[in-house]
Formats: C-alpha cells, structure tokens, sequence
C-alpha cells in the first residue's frame, strides 16, 4: 500500500432515495444514469475518477496533481454546472406524466471534499483507498447543512480543504458533532446560487476566428484544467510569460472571473487587459488596451480544445479600436507582430515547464 495526500471529492445526487422508492423504475434509472453520466464526464485530470457508489461519483487528486485551490472550487462548480444543464435538458424535453419525469425537479446535488491522507490498496483487479480521511469524507455527506443553513445546492469543504485551498474568504462556516471524529469544522459554498450569479445579465464575448484579426495556436501535452491554471493564475503566468517582470490582479469579486483586471509588467511596455467572458475550461476573453495608443483597446478570446493527447489553444485578437469604435489597422499589426514572438516564445517556455512537472 502507498499513503497519497491530496484532495476527496464526492459528487452526491441529494433526493435520490425519495425519487426512487416513489418512481417507475424502467424511467428512474434511466434518468440517474444520465445524471451520474453527466458527472463523471466532467471528472478528468488533474482529477481521477474513484468509483461510483448508487447515487454519487467519488474522485481523488494527489498533491503533485493539484496545483490550486482555484481550480478545484472551479471544478466544484462545473459538477454542479454540468449536472443543473442536464437536468434542466431532461425536464425541457420529456412529455411524459409518470411519478420519474415528474420527479425530476426534485433531484440537487451536493458536492463534498476533504484534504487529507489515503491509502491506497488493490483488492484484485480493483484500486480502493483506505484511511481515517476517507471515513471522514464519507461522513460529512450525512450531515445536515441543508436543515441548518437554508441551502440546497453546495459544496461542503472540510476545514483542511478550506485551507489547501485558501477559499475561506467566499463559504460559509459550519460545523457538526460527527461521530468518534466531534465537532467538525467544515465550509459551505453555494453552487446555486453561483451559477445564477455567473450567468445573470451576462453578456458573449467569444470571438471565433472568423470574427478576429490575427489568430495563433498552440497545443500543449497537459490535461485542460492545468493549462487553464496556468494560462489565468498570476504566480503561473510570470513564470512563463517571457519578459514580464511583475503581474498585480485585480478581483473585485475576491476570485478571478468577469470583471477581474491584469497589470503585466513588460520589459518594453505596460499591458492592461479585463476579464470580459469567463467560461473554465473552455474559454476566457479579455480586453487589452493599447500601450503605445492612449484610449485604444482589443478584444481577446483563449479557446481550450481537449485532445486525447492534451489541450488545443486558439487564441484569437480581435478589432482594434478608438473610444468613438473607430477601426485602427496600424494598433492590430504592431500588436499582432508583437504577439507573435511573444507567444511563441512564451508558451514553449508553458511547454518545458509542464512537462517538466508532469
């Protein structure tokens, strides 16, 4: 056996007891399936599926696997994304009266983590993990957040997750007597009520390439949350961004995402740019202003493909233009020129360094 230390992650559908005692099987199942399905295709490196149990998707993460608390939460989110879609698409499209598809509101999911140690056994042709964290996390599904805070829709953190991952500035604290482990610190987070918070008024700035200027890509050989990670967290960014000596963000949320701003110190220039879309892992766009031209700026879109052999990167510049939306063709070709070397040069850099750690 090997001890691992990294994260526990249980995506648990809530209501699942109640919908299946009350609902016709040839339909329930069918349901769960999708639902549980939905699930486990957003479970991928850096996170390793587990295994399922009845009504929930178990996952793991070792230390080296990991690198933020950041990308976890995102993670977080992106079950409950994913699962709230699927949900909403079987509700939309059924016509059927039976207690199952009727039923189907009735269905949340609830995602619990923990940051500790594992063991890690095989029992024949079957991986399994072991350990006092493992119970642990298994407990802290049974616990009533729901009775005593009002939400339904959450992510529940151990107090070790909550400091791995340095999020105890956005949940809310909670506790509970658990059994031979007392009173348990814990955070909750609620995935609901983000995800409204994420689309309302939201507005689409994705540029395809045909609505750009200049187009570069890139593939690199890491999963898709890692170069993500690295194309958006400021401690990763410098690492590789040739030039840059100093990066400052500004989250006026507390988290990066629509709104947050960048200031990249170049050895030639000051470059600005503002979060304008924020879609992990898929995309981000950005507006950058010009550094040589006072009130000039340009649109920016950061596609992430993923390919069985990593991740695609397409990233497209858009119109340059003045605060009147006047079009400035010489700001597109200095930039463009500009960012040719730059990203060529910058993101094999990305490359060394990820395969490095990988």
């Amino acid at each position: 056996m090997s001890t691992q230390t990294g994260y526990l992650l249980i995506a648990d559908i809530s209501g699942y007891t109640q919908f299946l005692t009350s609902s016709e099987m040839d339909h329930a199942n069918p349901i769960l399936q999708s639902l549980l399905g939905v699930l486990i295709e957003q479970v991928g490196d850096p996170l390793h599926f587990w295994k399922t149990e009845g009504d929930a998707v178990l996952a793991y993460s070792t230390r080296q696997d990991f690198p933020s608390g950041e990308t976890f939460l995102t993670i977080c989110e992106n079950l409950y994304n994913a699962f709230a879609l699927r949900r909403q698409d079987i509700i939309a499209n059924t016509t059927c009266t039976c207690n199952a598809c009727a039923n189907v509101s009735g269905l949340d999911l609830k995602v619990i983590a923990h940051h500790g140690q594992f063991e890690e056994m095989q029992l024949g042709p079957v991986k399994d993990f072991s350990g006092t964290d493992i119970i642990l996390v298994h407990r802290m599904a049974k616990t009533k957040v729901a009775e005593a805070t009002g939400v339904r829709s959450y992510a529940l953190f151990s107090e070790a997750a909550a400091n791995a991952m340095d999020i105890k500035g956005i949940v809310e604290p909670f506790s509970q007597e658990i059994e031979h482990f007392g009173n348990v610190s814990m955070s909750v987070y609620d995935l609901a009520k983000s995800w409204e918070r994420l689309r309302a008024n939201r507005e689409r700035h994705f540029l395809t390439e045909e609505d750009g200027v200049w187009t570069f890509r890139h593939h690199f050989d890491a999963p898709i949350a890692v170069v993500w990670e690295a194309l958006v967290a400021p401690e990763l960014k410098l690492k590789w961004m040739n030039r840059v000596q100093e990066i400052t963000v500004d989250s006026p949320q507390g988290r990066l995402g629509n709104g947050s701003g960048y200031h990249c110190s170049h050895e030639l220039a000051d470059f600005f740019y503002r979060i304008t879309d924020w879609e992990p892992f898929d995309y981000f766009s950005t507006c950058i202003h010009d550094p040589a031209r006072s009130g000039v700026s340009l649109p920016e879109t950061y596609h992430l493909t993923q390919t069985h052999n990593g991740t695609d990167l397409r990233y497209t510049m858009g119109q340059a233009a003045d605060a009147e939306g006047n079009r400035l063709e010489t700001s597109e070709r200095e930039i463009s020129a500009f960012l040719a070397e730059f990203w060529a040069t910058s993101f094999q850099e990305l490359d060394e360094q990820l395969n490095a750690s990988a």
